[in-house]
C-alpha cells in the first residue's frame, strides 16, 4: 500500500491528505461540535424563559409593594365644583371674592326668594341669586369669565377652583352716551348635589289599597274679608 502512495503523483498525494483531513474534520464536527451547538442554543431559549418569569415576578412584587393611588383628588374637586347642601354664606362669599378679582363691587347679592328649584333632570338643584351691578361693562364680562372658569374640564379632567355657577340671566342698560358704564341686574343659578328631590306644594296620603296618592295642596283664598291694604270707595250720599 505503502508502495502504490509512494508512486504516485505528489500531487495526488497532497491532495489525498487534504481530503483525509476534510473527512475527518466533518466527521469531529458532526459527533462532536454539532451535539454541543443544539445544546447551547437549547440552554439559551432556556435562560430567556427564565429571565422573562423572573421579570414578570418582579413587576408583580413591585406592583403590590406599591398598589394604586385612590383617586381622592378628584371627588375632592367634585365636591368643591357642586357640594351637597346650600351653603348661602359661602355662595355670596364666592360671588363677592370672583367680583373683588375682578376689579367690580355689586351692589345688591341676595338669594332669590323661592327660588330654590328642585325636581330637575339630574342629581342636583339650583339655587338662583339676585345680583345689581353699576359700573363698566368690560369689569363685568371679566366677571362673568372668571366666574365661569371655576369649573372646567380640559382634556377630560375636571378643574375646579370654585362652585359651579351658571349665569342664567344678564340684563344692563346704558344712560344717554355714558357706555362703559352701565347699570345690569343678573340672575345666577348655583348647583347642589343631591341624589334625590322632592316637589313642593305636594302631600302624601296613604290610600286604603296600601298605595300611596299624591295630592296638590291649594289653598282657597277666604273672599268673605277684602284684602289688606284694600280700600272700597264710592258714591257720597
Amino acid at each position: 500500500m505503502k508502495k502504490k502512495l509512494a508512486a504516485l503523483d505528489l500531487r495526488l498525494q497532497i491532495g489525498l491528505v487534504v481530503l483525509g483531513l476534510l473527512v475527518l474534520g466533518l466527521g469531529g464536527y458532526s459527533l462532536v461540535v454539532a451535539p454541543e451547538s443544539a445544546q447551547v442554543t437549547t440552554l439559551q431559549v432556556q435562560i430567556t424563559a427564565e429571565n422573562s418569569q423572573i421579570y414578570a415576578r418582579q413587576a408583580q412584587v413591585r406592583a403590590g409593594l406599591h398598589p394604586p393611588a385612590i383617586q381622592t383628588a378628584d371627588l375632592f374637586r367634585l365636591a368643591r365644583a357642586m357640594p351637597d347642601r346650600e351653603d348661602m354664606p359661602g355662595i355670596i362669599l364666592t360671588l363677592s371674592q370672583v367680583a373683588r378679582e375682578a376689579g367690580i363691587t355689586f351692589d345688591l347679592i341676595e338669594p332669590v326668594v323661592g327660588g330654590a328649584l328642585t325636581g330637575l333632570a339630574g342629581p342636583y338643584n339650583l339655587q338662583r341669586m339676585h345680583l345689581i351691578f353699576n359700573g363698566d361693562f368690560y369689569s363685568l364680562s371679566d366677571f362673568l369669565y372668571r366666574l365661569r372658569s371655576l369649573v372646567a374640564v380640559r382634556n377630560g379632567n375636571l378643574e375646579a377652583s370654585g362652585r359651579l355657577f351658571n349665569v342664567d340671566t344678564v340684563n344692563f342698560t346704558v344712560v344717554a352716551n355714558s357706555f362703559p358704564q352701565i347699570s345690569a341686574e343678573l340672575y345666577v343659578d348655583a348647583y347642589i348635589y343631591s341624589t334625590g328631590s322632592t316637589t313642593p306644594g305636594t302631600t302624601t296620603t296613604p290610600s286604603t289599597g296600601g298605595t300611596t296618592t299624591t295630592t296638590p295642596t291649594t289653598t282657597t283664598p277666604d273672599t268673605s274679608l277684602p284684602p289688606t291694604g284694600a280700600s272700597a270707595s264710592g258714591p257720597t250720599p
